[in-house]
C-alpha cells in the first residue's frame, strides 16, 4: 500500500522534530527520513522515493533553494523558513507551499491539503492499512472504500470496478495501479481482469474460482499466468 513519502531536511532538530509530529497525525503521509545535513538529504531524496520533501532554506553546505534546483521535477517541495523574504524565490521553484516558523499545525494541514490534491491528480488510487481511496470522474472527489466490503475488482479498459456487498463504485485506474495499494495478504490478482479477496474464495474448480458473494456464489475464470500464484497462496500443490 503507498502512502505519501515524506522526507524533512533542517539543520534545526527542533523543526525537524515539529513537522515530525505534524506528519506523524497524518494517516496517508509516511515520513521515510529525516536529515540535518543538507547534502545527506540531497542524496536520500531519490534512494527513499520520496514524494514530498519539506526543505528549510538558510542552512550550512548548500541552502534549500540550491537543493530545490537539483530534485526531479516529480518530487515536490514544501519551504520551511523562519525568513518570509525567501517565499518568492520558492515559488519559481514550483514549490507547493511555502511554511513561515514556527509552523502551527493549522497551516501545517493547509500545505498537506494542497499536497493531497497533486498526489490524487497523480495517483488514482491512494492505499491506507484497512482501506481506499478512490479518485472518481468528479473533480476532488474522492471516495473510500473498505477492504472487508469488497467482493472483487474488476477492469474494463482504462477504469475499475468495485464490486462490494452494498454498491458498485467505479473510477478510473487499472489494476496493474491497483496491486500496488492492495495488500497482498488479502487479496490476489487471478484474470487480467479481475482481483478477489482471498477470504471470499470458497472452491477452486475447472479453471475457475468461486467466490462468496451477498447472494450466493459467483464464478470466476482464473487466467494461466496468474494459476501458479493463487494455488502457492492457497498452498495447493
Amino acid at each position: 500500500m503507498n502512502r505519501i513519502k515524506c522526507i524533512i531536511i533542517d539543520d534545526e532538530q527542533h523543526a525537524i522534530d515539529v513537522l515530525e509530529y505534524y506528519i506523524g497525525k497524518e494517516q496517508d503521509l509516511q515520513l521515510v527520513g529525516t536529515f540535518t545535513n543538507p547534502l545527506e538529504g540531497l542524496k536520500s531524496i531519490k534512494k527513499l522515493q520520496a514524494d514530498i520533501v519539506f526543505l528549510d532554506i538558510q542552512m550550512d553546505e548548500m541552502s534549500g533553494l540550491e537543493i530545490a534546483e537539483l530534485v526531479n521535477e516529480n518530487v515536490k517541495i514544501i519551504f520551511s523558513t523562519a525568513f518570509p523574504e525567501y517565499a518568492v524565490d520558492g515559488f519559481n521553484l514550483n514549490a507547493i507551499d511555502y511554511l513561515v516558523k514556527p509552523v502551527s499545525y493549522d497551516r501545517f494541514s493547509k500545505a498537506i491539503d494542497k499536497v493531497r490534491k497533486w498526489y490524487f491528480s497523480h495517483n488514482s488510487v491512494v492505499g491506507n492499512p484497512d482501506y481506499l481511496l478512490l479518485k472518481t470522474e468528479q473533480k476532488g472527489k474522492l471516495i473510500k472504500i473498505s477492504f472487508a466490503e469488497i467482493n472483487y475488482i474488476e477492469s474494463v479498459g482504462n477504469y475499475v470496478t468495485f464490486h462490494c456487498e452494498e454498491r458498485n463504485i467505479t473510477g478510473y485506474g487499472t489494476l496493474r495501479d491497483l496491486e500496488a495499494h492492495l495488500p497482498d495478504n488479502l487479496f490476489i490478482r487471478i484474470h487480467r481482469s479481475h482481483i478477489i479477496p482471498l477470504s471470499k474464495i470458497s472452491a477452486i474448480e475447472n479453471g475457475f474460482a468461486q467466490i462468496i458473494i451477498k447472494s450466493g456464489y459467483l464464478k470466476l475464470s482464473i487466467g494461466n499466468t496468474y494459476k501458479e500464484l493463487l494455488f502457492k497462496k492457497l498452498n495447493i500443490h
